[in-house]
């Protein structure tokens, strides 16, 4: 078969500038090798969509060695399938396939026999002791088990903890045989399938970057007002705890409904649903002093803590502020770029030289999970902060020593093969006060999640090498139900999408 010829995308150096300065430090490559590298990312997303369409009952995936040269590799379960697709790569000399026993394709529908069996959609994913998914990298299928969601279902506390109202059996006996009969449920699904195409294995709950102290610095990420255009992702949102003190997360896209008629055209902010989830307060999330949002959503699906679902979307104080903040703009689709290097935190990840620059990222579209592989390219914003570094802040660990010499601001990393089926795993540095915070890409112009959290809970000050980190997937694919788009779809009759236009 004659090579079939995949789209070539040439980028500007300047408009992936920070990406390059990450590849550049972390590998000792030149900027044309940076570049080589990123438009490869970026014309595998073109193959990875032929191959899709064309070559389905074969393609199984595709990630890029950063490791070992900058590789893109392919999965697919027979070489002929793929080949003339990989022969039409602009950049076809390092590109690998490497032969997998199961489609993509197989895994989906394996994925949706699970939910189907387990009792797993929309509806329930929140509260399922269980969560179907895919791991690409290791060609089969997760059952993944969450034993804090059995554990508060035995206990009575779901509604609590997830932020989900939930009915549960009244008697701890009927609780608990409840449970039992679900995890039975999840194994039977997973026995039925081929030996060795499903592993159970337990999904950790991260520790979330969800700080408890309020932070009133002044630079762009800590203060920014409407003089300085419209509210964007990367900024400090300051959120009242019910003992009185004050935590922080970091905005990550705005959103804008549409259809039904309770939020037909409303504006939101997307944050992580840990940030608010539990609180009663109810006093306004202020950015800098001035009052914006609302401390909850108006409905329950549209603020969740029930990892890997983990967001909110947190509504303007009134239709006055959302025209001030947001829909008086142009230009309504930014996160902010805030770039500082130097002192403690002079990793390869912040590789903007010494001096603080701002600037905007334009979000034009998203990818799900199921498209976003390791060794892609991404930045994030965050604004967890130290007095050490800012003066006029409060500290934002739990000890103002925690985040010294950690920096506000824009890194930028490699997605990294993902420690669970369900999130986006990278090596981009965060800390408390970063959760929610918004991780794109500068290839495309595409948002891919909002931070979660770690694995790793003993990290304090400036960043360091072996760092690893998660984001909620903006949307998890299809067949899927705890990505942000997938889990709120159909709220109230609406759709909700991170704003990809000026006009937003």
């Amino acid at each position: 078969m004659a090579a079939v010829a995949i789209p070539h995308t040439a980028l500007a150096p300047d408009s992936v500038r920070e990406s390059m300065e990450y590849l550049k430090k972390s590998y000792g490559i030149s900027d044309a090798e940076a570049l080589r590298r990123l438009e490869l990312q970026a014309d595998a997303q073109s193959l990875a969509e032929k191959l899709g369409s064309d070559a389905s009952d074969a393609y199984g995936g595709m990630w890029i060695d950063q490791d070992n040269g900058g590789r893109l590799v392919v999965f697919s379960t027979n070489r002929p399938s793929v080949d003339p697709y990989v022969r039409g790569m602009a950049d076809n000399a390092h590109v690998d396939v490497q032969l997998v026993r199961h489609s993509l394709q197989e895994l989906r529908a394996v994925m949706s026999r699970l939910n189907a069996k387990s009792g797993v959609d929309a509806s329930s994913v929140a509260t399922s002791i269980f969560i179907p998914a895919i791991s690409m990298m290791e060609n089969r299928v997760l059952l993944q088990r969450r034993d804090w969601i059995a554990d508060a279902k035995a206990q009575g506390t779901l509604a609590q903890t997830t932020g989900v109202p939930a009915k549960l059996p009244a008697t701890a006996a009927a609780r608990a045989k409840a449970v039992t009969a679900e995890l039975a449920a999840g194994r039977a699904a997973a026995a039925s399938e081929a030996p060795g195409l499903v592993e159970e294995r337990q999904l950790k709950q991260p520790q979330q970057y969800f700080t408890p102290y309020v932070d009133w610095g002044y630079c762009h990420p800590l203060y920014c007002s409407t003089a300085y255009g419209p509210m964007r992702g990367g900024l400090r949102l300051n959120i009242k705890r019910d003992n009185g003190t004050w935590g922080g997360c970091t905005s990550g896209f705005n959103v804008r409904s549409t259809g039904g008629t309770t939020y037909n055209n409303w504006a939101w902010v997307l944050t992580a649903g840990h940030c608010t989830v539990g609180k009663t307060n109810n006093t306004y999330i202020h950015h800098n002093g001035y009052n914006i949002l609302k401390q909850h959503a108006p409905n329950p699906a549209l603020e969740v803590n029930s990892f890997p679902v983990d967001f909110v979307m947190l509504p303007y104080i009134d239709a006055s502020y959302s025209q001030t903040w947001l829909d008086n703009f142009t230009g309504k689709n930014r996160v902010m770029k805030y770039c500082r290097n130097g002192g403690q935190d002079s990793d390869s990840d912040t590789p903007c030289g010494t001096q603080a620059t701002t600037a905007n990222q334009y979000i034009t579209g998203y990818h799900s999970l199921d498209q976003i592989t390791p060794g892609w390219v991404a930045c994030a914003s965050g604004t967890a902060t130290s007095t050490t570094n800012y003066a006029d802040s409060y500290f934002t660990g739990h000890y103002d020593s925690d985040n010294a010499g950690y920096l506000v601001g824009t890194r930028c990393g490699r997605v990294i093969d993902p420690l669970d089926g369900s999130t986006i795993w990278t090596d981009i540095c965060a800390r408390p006060g970063d959760s929610g915070g918004p991780l794109f890409s500068q290839v495309d112009q595409t948002a891919y999640g909002i931070l979660e959290g770690s694995y790793q809970t003993t990290r304090t000050g400036a960043c360091y090498s072996g760092e690893i980190n998660n984001y909620i997937p903006i949307s998890s694919g299809a067949g899927t139900y705890w990505g942000v788009y997938e889990y709120s779809n159909n709220v109230a009759g609406a759709t909700y999408r991170v704003i990809t236009s000026s006009a937003g």
